[in-house]
């Protein structure tokens, strides 16, 4: 964000185009799940063109990852203890809500900082998720040498007490094994069919749901007033310096609390999609998978091994690729697919899936 006059505040935060847009995507994907990690955060970040790079062949450092997380000013809010600037709403319009930068802070509170892999690119896509058969740990991969001076890729165990440690398997035999089943994980356009039909039942469901939440979230905001209040009247009834810092730092984290509560309230009250336009991105990856994956890009082909796999799939240099389990909405399709070939026509399930709407 940069600075820029205005008549009524004079020098504002405003967005600072592309780069605003860039951090938008980081912070809201990895709150989303899309990146799972700080680190391929930084990964997106170094593939943005414009976006600043510490280094001259084109990183940057973790700490700026990090200190692009935690800045509040980006969700239009400020805080500063060391100036008595307690937390408040700015004058600023924030790059994403106080609800997704909090849900980002959460994740970065709940999970180990794990260090950046240098090592995975988009030659190697399916390296660290691919497990070895023998010692079920991940393949490593890497570009080895002929005696003409030719690279050819390979994955292999680096695993020294495996029985495959060091025994190479071919790059294009074990992806186009990978491949061949995303290719089979297409469903037919009678199950889409039936698949919005469940995204339409499920999506009338939550909107039921949607407003007895807005109710139960009117009583917590209230609640947390009446709590405030209560905490103003001990401060002032408070004589030890040290009750009296308690009290504050309690107030500030209700008065943090009532604010994503009022925030999630107007988020609730306005209808931004209709269910035509999320499903259109939830069916375009149950539709095919696959195309997501050939686009060649390494954000999106991670992110449909984290969509459309429940756990990592196992290769076997004798027999191939193991059956990989998939997650539910895979599964359900493939029901019906079974169901139909065998009884002459589909049945309706009924799901809980949650539908994939932020590809």
């Amino acid at each position: 964000m940069k600075y820029e006059k205005v008549s009524v505040h004079g020098n504002l935060l405003v967005r600072d185009e592309p780069i605003a847009s860039y951090v938008q995507k980081a912070i809201e994907g990895f709150a989303s799940g899309r990146f799972e990690t700080q680190g391929e955060v930084k990964r997106y970040l170094e593939s943005c063109p414009a976006f600043p790079k510490d280094h001259p062949d084109g990183t940057i450092r973790f700490e700026v990852v990090a200190r692009i997380m935690r800045r509040i000013h980006y969700a239009g809010y400020l805080e500063r203890p060391e100036s008595d600037v307690d937390f408040r709403k700015g004058h600023h319009q924030g790059l994403v809500s106080l609800v997704t930068w909090q849900t980002a802070q959460d994740h970065i509170d709940g999970a180990k900082r794990a260090p950046v892999r240098k090592d995975i690119n988009a030659d190697f896509p399916l390296r660290g998720f691919v497990l070895c058969n023998d010692c079920n740990n991940p393949l490593t991969a890497n570009w080895s040498k002929s005696k003409t001076g030719k690279k050819h890729p390979f994955y292999l165990c680096f695993t020294k007490s495996c029985e495959s440690y060091r025994k190479s398997i071919r790059h294009d035999v074990l992806e186009e094994a990978f491949t061949g089943y995303l290719c089979a994980l297409e469903p037919s356009e009678t199950l889409i069919a039936l698949t919005k039909a469940m995204f339409r039942n499920i999506w009338d469901q939550r909107a039921e749901q949607a407003q007895a939440g807005m109710i139960s979230l009117k009583r917590q905001v209230t609640k947390i007033e009446k709590q405030i209040d209560g905490l103003l009247d001990r401060i002032v009834d408070a004589s030890m310096p040290s009750v009296v810092s308690a009290y504050k730092k309690r107030l500030a984290r209700l008065e943090q609390d009532k604010l994503i509560g009022q925030e999630k309230l107007g988020k609730t009250a306005e209808s931004t999609h209709s269910f035509e336009q999320l499903f259109e991105f939830a069916c375009a990856f149950l539709a095919s998978p696959w195309k997501l994956w050939k686009s060649g890009q390494l954000t999106l082909q991670r992110t449909v091994l984290k969509l459309a796999f429940a756990e990592r799939i196992t290769y076997c240099r004798k027999t191939g690729l193991r059956t990989p389990e998939t997650t539910l909405p895979f599964k359900v399709l493939g029901r019906c697919a079974s169901h139909k070939r065998g009884s002459g026509g589909p049945r309706i399930i009924t799901s809980s899936f949650t539908p994939i709407c932020y590809l």
